[in-house]
């Protein structure tokens, strides 16, 4: 069920009107309509998200009660979730891809693979890592299950600390003015960047993207500098609406991005990007992993090794695992530089478009449908004529595409978290608000029910 789906605005009107009427039993009713929501896809799958939530539930139990055994149920609880994870989405490819056996003919080659599976495996795992390490004890059934089923961020995250979210969830909702009009504010922003960037730039990027061998280098990489674009606001849109449905009820989620693109390095980068990811892979591995604490050799591997699994996270391909290792390589190369020599350019501006270009250039494997593509995308790009461009195909939707991305850099910069504040705390710039984002909406939309990218991860 999509965001951007009439069923889901029928959904989720039904979902709010229980939750009105029904208020002392807003936990049930949330577990309920989430199910559902999972469901709706798929019901076998969803009989498996359930299997998995109460299972880690009762490890949870176990882990704070057999105090000599603790560190082993932890364990088993982290691997069992993994394991279910590895055959889902990594089983076909390790074989076929990695081990070259050929499962054609097997039940095992058509498995498909549950939306947000790998984020609710993550969630299991810093709910157990988290009552292992105390900082949560005596969770009630009730409350784990809306934690782990709670649906603005079942699919595609954000993920949410335990320690954060269960707190609130057994503080009970808030309905009150201040949340209803943050959260529409959210919602309206989200929406715009789903249905009037991501959607619209969708068009031309896949254009691109599925007839490589049919266009020329300057078309390629205006392909990829708008898949940048694309991925940014599909995910942060869903992001957004997913906060924002939270916050109607009175529950607070974490931001997920903040301004990546203004970022003045590939580190700065990823305290911006898929932040709630990012702190994860920091705080569950990075930092386990030793972090900075041994020396620039050991630090460098543990960067590696990291981001390595971070683009295998995020998909079962070669292309993801190329994404994750180049971000691990050029974080690396900061470190040193940072270590040793110290070589910063001064002019903002100049390294903000650096870090931007980077980036760009990252995301080609991330953006490209098969590794087979991307050899055919390297075959055919010529970096001496990407800056050609008159060659450029498709000039119209070029132009609409820029003028998109510039509404989208102001609104960015005017809804930034200073100038939130102030639209919050001001009647009337709230009203202009609301009514610019409706207007930009029902100017630009594209209101075709494409689903979001992450879904696939």
């Amino acid at each position: 069920m999509l965001f951007n789906s009439i069923p889901f605005l029928i959904f989720f009107s039904f979902y709010i009107s229980f939750i009105i009427l029904f208020k002392n039993y807003w936990k049930k009713i949330t577990i309920i309509f989430s199910i559902f929501f999972y469901g709706y896809w798929n019901l076998l799958f969803c009989l498996l998200l359930i299997f998995e939530g109460l299972l880690i539930w009762q490890i949870g139990e176990l882990i704070q009660k057999k105090k000599l055994l603790r560190k082993k149920i932890l364990i088993i609880g982290i691997i069992f979730p993994l394991i279910i994870l590895f055959i889902f989405k990594y089983f076909n490819f390790f074989v076929d891809d990695i081990l070259q056996i050929n499962l054609e003919s097997s039940v095992l080659s058509d498995i498909i693979l549950p939306i947000g599976i790998s984020f609710y495996t993550f969630q299991a795992i810093m709910y157990l890592v988290d009552i292992y390490r105390f900082k949560l004890s005596k969770i009630n059934l009730e409350n784990f299950l809306v934690f782990f089923l709670f649906f603005p961020n079942l699919i595609a995250g954000p993920l949410v600390r335990p320690n954060s979210l269960i707190p609130q969830i057994n503080r009970g909702i808030i309905f009150n003015k201040k949340n209803i009009r943050t959260a529409i504010i959210l919602i309206l922003w989200g929406y715009f960047l789903k249905l009037c960037i991501s959607n619209n730039l969708n068009i031309y990027v896949d254009n691109v993207y599925n007839h490589m061998t049919e266009v020329n280098s300057p078309t390629l990489m205006m392909g990829s500098f708008f898949y940048t674009f694309l991925i940014y606001s599909d995910f942060a849109g869903y992001s957004l609406i997913s906060i924002g449905i939270a916050k109607l009820i009175g529950l607070n989620i974490p931001a997920n991005f903040n301004n990546p693109f203004f970022s003045q390095n590939l580190t700065e980068f990823w305290r911006r990007w898929h932040i709630s990811l990012s702190s994860f892979l920091r705080d569950y591995l990075y930092i386990p992993l030793g972090g900075n604490r041994n020396g620039l050799l050991r630090t460098s591997l543990n960067i590696f090794l990291v981001m390595f699994l971070g683009g295998l996270w995020h998909g079962a391909s070669f292309n993801f695992i190329i994404w994750g290792s180049l971000h691990g390589l050029f974080l690396i190369i900061e470190k040193i530089n940072n270590s040793y020599f110290q070589f910063d350019i001064k002019i903002k501006v100049i390294k903000k478009l650096y870090t931007f270009l980077l980036v760009v250039i990252i995301f080609i494997p991330f953006g490209i449908p098969s590794f087979e593509d991307l050899l055919i995308f390297c075959k055919i790009i010529n970096i001496f004529e990407i800056f050609n461009f008159s060659q450029i195909i498709e000039k119209f939707y070029v132009i609409r595409n820029f003028l998109l991305i510039l509404i989208l850099i102001l609104i960015e910069i005017f809804l930034n978290k200073k100038n939130f504040i102030k639209i919050m705390n001001s009647s009337f710039l709230y009203g202009f608000a609301v009514t610019m984002l409706l207007t930009i909406i029902l100017c630009f939309a594209n209101f075709n029910e494409t689903s979001f990218i992450y879904f696939q991860f």
